[in-house]
């Protein structure tokens, strides 16, 4: 069986294997992205995170751009770093997968159509897939800054990256008032002028809670049950 395969098979394992977890250990959230001027959205996405009984989590993303659709599967380590993941956008003709083997990520399957093969190199710093779900170890642990590699869907490709946690802070989400973490984050080199976020984790359990983007869009939580 070729690494896509084997990893496929592994996030699909994982899911099957999450379902018979306590039901606490699902959480299931509901962002939306808008324009904080105007009021207009952008986009909606949907977050499954499930602990695996042998440790670490799965986690779903779906991301709804005007019908657009993008899954993101993940298979995190204990702290959340990134260990496998799938992006599927069936509309873009888009279907790889990567893995973390040593310090390379191995990315295999196709892209926007095209086939992709890359082993791209990186250090031995984590590796978020997604940082919005990444970061949550480095929130919870109290830690002022914090270096790892992250990724681009738009490349595909890896980048180093940094984080600093600007402390807490209190924040209007769906009408509470809501004590959260604010964290800055960017690239770690010459180019993080033009690439910078700020994302606020909610303070009682690092749960990812609003984002501001570069381009001055908003997206936060707007509702989440635990099954």
């Amino acid at each position: 069986m070729n690494i896509r395969g084997k990893i496929f098979r592994s996030l699909l394992l994982a899911a099957f294997l999450a379902c018979a977890v306590p039901a606490s250990a699902r959480q299931v959230l509901h962002y939306r992205t808008y324009h904080p001027k105007t009021g207009e959205e952008v986009n909606r996405f949907d977050c499954v995170i499930e602990e695996n009984p042998s440790g670490g989590y799965q986690v779903r993303w779906t991301i709804d751009e005007g019908g657009s659709v993008t899954q993101q599967d993940c298979t995190l380590g204990e702290h959340f770093d990134t260990l496998g993941f799938r992006e599927v956008n069936a509309s873009q003709k888009t279907d790889y997968t990567g893995e973390r083997k040593d310090n390379q990520i191995l990315l295999r399957g196709q892209f926007k159509g095209e086939n992709i093969t890359k082993d791209l190199k990186i250090d031995d710093r984590p590796f978020y897939y997604n940082p919005k779900t990444g970061l949550v170890d480095f929130v919870r642990s109290g830690e002022k800054q914090t270096r790892f590699w992250g990724f681009n869907n738009r490349d595909p490709n890896v980048h180093p990256m940094k984080a600093v946690n600007e402390g807490p802070d209190r924040i209007s989400l769906g009408g509470k008032q809501v004590d959260v973490i604010r964290v800055y984050w960017t690239l770690d080199d010459f180019r993080s002028a033009f690439f910078k976020r700020t994302y606020w984790f909610r303070a009682s359990d690092g749960t990812y809670v609003r984002q501001k983007s570069y381009g001055g869009t908003f997206r936060e939580l707007v509702s989440e049950e635990e099954q």
